[in-house]
């Protein structure tokens, strides 16, 4: 099972494989920030920090061991985590900030949050994707 899903996924466009991560990703971070806000008691916008950064952490992890494995990458791995760190913080300007936008524009429900943060991730989702290919796991020579 294990070595057909793994083939599975090596025959998938880098892509779709990003986009499988970054679905863990949102997992990783709603569960977080539900933690952190709802008993941690966190305020909304710090939760909301924490939990993109721990996501981001995990997303570097999966996508170099899933998503961009066959290439020759770095082994410079806290160099290349950095870089992805920077990525994300650089394609989270469209992602929190239609967050924040829309958080102000509806109620403070978790289905507006859900919501908010869905359209967010959305929206960083291509120039994260850029940059982790062309920058952060580009092919070492």
């Amino acid at each position: 099972m294990k070595t057909k899903l793994l083939n599975l996924l090596s025959s998938a466009h880098p892509m779709l494989r990003f986009s499988l991560v970054g679905g863990i990703g949102f997992i990783v971070d709603l569960t977080t920030l539900v933690l952190l806000h709802n008993y941690a008691a966190l305020e909304l916008q710090q939760a909301r920090a924490f939990a993109f950064i721990l996501a981001a952490s995990s997303n570097w992890f999966l996508n170099r061991h899933l998503t961009f494995l066959p290439q020759h990458l770095s082994d410079r791995k806290s160099a290349e985590w950095l870089r992805f760190l920077v990525s994300a913080m650089l394609s989270a300007i469209p992602n929190l900030g239609l967050f924040y936008l829309l958080m102000q524009l509806l109620s403070n429900s978790w289905f507006s949050i859900i919501f908010a943060m869905s359209c967010g991730i959305l929206l960083g989702l291509f120039s994260n994707y850029q940059l982790a290919r062309h920058w952060v796991f580009r092919t070492q020579t």
